[in-house]
């Protein structure tokens, strides 16, 4: 069988090409860090790659869309604190205030205090949250949820949509509240329903005229609005509690897909660069015998 020297360069050219391609390929593995550099190289797992990117980035944004729900409801939590707190100094001055043996001035003086109490009440009903949307104005987050009119009377400007947000398997948290919802209307016992701040309103002028039974109708409406305001703090105490369990859910879900993720496309930097030396040996070799190879020929052989 005869072996010509084109042979012998073509197989020499051939093997040295192949160990080049084989020992490029790591080194651009070894610079991204990445096993599969093109879905060619292996469909099955990129396929599968994709897939849990796309699981990554779905958990990401459910993930997003709870930690900007758990920052809304700290700021609600933190306005329906004062609120109540405010109330509750109110309804002391109330109480206060109803005595008989008061002179008209000091019950004036105690109108002073409780009409800074009411506009601070205003105030936190027109609480925002990080990102400057109105925390109480419904699907209207731009828009003030109270505002007084050219009389000083407060009107509503919000609207009464409510937004869930899921959280968990068939489960919903409220997102959006409505400030009337918060800062509800008082029903008496003659069945009229006053709004909070009318009703407040009613209060501090009875203060101020010396009305003893409106101070009384103002401490029940107060007590009426305190329990409105617990029950809201309740609800967000709720919510919170369930978006908070589902981001753990959501963050142990992550973590495993991003586990899974890793093993398939992320590359083992030891066995790479234990392969890489063992190519650049390879191709030493190959290209030591090639040099050894091409300078032979008949004539030194006879020599």
């Amino acid at each position: 069988m005869k072996i010509s020297t084109s042979f012998l360069f073509d197989r020499a050219t051939e093997r040295m090409s192949t160990i080049q391609n084989k020992l490029a390929t790591t080194q651009a593995q070894m610079a991204i860090g990445k096993q599969i550099l093109s879905p060619s190289d292996a469909p099955d797992q990129a396929a599968a790659i994709q897939r849990l990117k796309g699981e990554v980035q779905r958990q990401d944004s459910h993930m997003r869309t709870l930690q900007i729900a758990i920052s809304r409801y700290t700021a609600e939590e933190t306005a329906l604190s004062s609120s109540n707190n405010v109330l509750i100094r109110m309804k002391e001055l109330g109480i206060q205030a109803a005595n008989d043996t008061l002179a008209p001035d000091d019950r004036k003086a105690i109108g002073v205090e409780m009409q800074a109490l009411r506009d601070q009440l205003l105030g936190l009903g027109n609480t925002r949250d990080d990102s400057g949307n109105y925390l109480f104005s419904g699907t209207r987050v731009n828009t003030p949820a109270f505002a007084e009119d050219a009389l000083g009377k407060v009107i509503y400007q919000g609207d009464q949509t409510q937004t869930r947000i899921p959280a968990g398997v068939e489960r919903t948290v409220q997102f959006t509240r409505a400030g009337t919802d918060v800062f509800s209307r008082v029903v008496r016992d003659d069945g009229q329903a006053v709004g909070f701040f009318d009703a407040l309103d009613q209060m501090i002028a009875g203060i101020n005229n010396n009305q003893t039974d409106k101070i009384q109708q103002g401490i029940g409406d107060i007590s009426q609005m305190h329990n409105s305001l617990t029950l809201s703090q309740a609800q967000n105490g709720s919510d919170q509690l369930v978006v908070q369990s589902q981001l753990d859910v959501l963050d142990e879900t992550l973590l495993r897909y991003q586990s899974t993720l890793s093993e398939i496309e992320d590359l083992d930097y030891a066995e790479a660069v234990t392969r890489m030396n063992k190519e650049m040996m390879g191709l030493e070799a190959a290209m030591g015998s090639f040099s050894k190879i091409s300078s032979l020929s008949l004539f030194d052989f006879i020599r």
